[in-house]
């Protein structure tokens, strides 16, 4: 096996795209009470912010073959349902697992609304035994940190009787961080969850060393973010913590505030990875 040298540690090409994952490994406890404080605001941004993933990756899944009525979805990070509630209505069944049972709550919230039957909660941490949710057409996770550890997408496979996917944003700008950029106050965006092309490589060299041909499609959205002037400072700020509030509320003031009100222009790339879990 090609092995490569890092430092004086010498590791296998697996090994070294297993710590790009960057997984974590915070107590189980820990990590529910996390969710559980995120959820609200989790359902607030699904029910109030863009839907055009919730509709496009659905539709990319049934168009490329992977998602079809006779499918049984495991949705992995389900949440609040931002994925599940669609993919139920273009499959068989969805067990939606999550850690939270905050977040499942939500999500038996949305089930009632959209009057499914075919949507089942499993409130469980990631990887689960196999017994604990039986046998799926597809594994599918969205921005999911418990699919982060070559153990957690081992699983996936093994669960799923077609197909595993991925979702995991690799680009997010906005007009703020754009004129941020042109006035030379930054250099570049933060990395974050929304901004990551290096995890989605980890991912795709991972299944690859496991010896699976995981595909990628690249989906784009644009839309327009509402916020307060003192919204926007403060979420700014945060970001950048090296910028100062003149520089800040300079920049602001060319973009244009609409009865105290910014419109900013965000722009996202969504890569969904996906791949056959059975070996021809």
């Amino acid at each position: 096996m090609c092995r490569f040298q890092k430092g004086w540690v010498e590791m296998d090409k697996l090994s070294l795209f297993a710590q790009m994952l960057k997984g974590n490994d915070r107590p189980l406890d820990e990590v529910e009470v996390s969710w559980d404080e995120r959820a609200e605001v989790f359902y607030y941004n699904q029910v109030h912010g863009s839907t055009h993933y919730a509709r496009a990756v659905p539709e990319l899944l049934v168009e490329k073959g992977i998602v079809t009525p006779s499918s049984r979805v495991l949705d992995i990070g389900a949440g609040s349902g931002r994925y599940a509630i669609p993919l139920a209505k273009r499959s068989k069944s969805v067990q939606a697992l999550d850690v939270s049972s905050v977040m499942l709550g939500f999500l038996e919230e949305e089930v009632g609304r959209h009057q499914l039957d075919n949507v089942y909660s499993v409130q469980s941490a990631w990887p689960v035994s196999g017994a604990v949710i039986g046998q799926v057409d597809v594994a599918f996770a969205a921005m999911c940190p418990a699919t982060r550890s070559v153990e957690a997408l081992k699983k996936m496979s093994e669960v799923a009787q077609e197909y595993g996917v991925i979702c995991q944003f690799t680009a997010s700008s906005d007009s703020v961080v754009d004129a941020l950029k042109e006035q030379g106050l930054i250099e570049g965006d933060v990395k974050g969850p929304h901004n990551d092309r290096d995890l989605l490589q980890a991912y795709f060299n991972v299944l690859w060393e496991l010896g699976y041909s995981p595909d990628v499609t690249y989906l784009d959205d644009t839309f327009v973010h509402e916020m307060s002037m003192e919204e926007a400072i403060e979420s700014y700020r945060k970001r950048y913590e090296a910028l100062g509030l003149e520089a800040l509320t300079n920049v602001l003031d060319t973009l244009g505030a609409d009865g105290g009100v910014l419109k900013i222009v965000k722009k996202r790339t969504l890569g969904v990875l996906s791949w056959r879990t059975r070996f021809a």
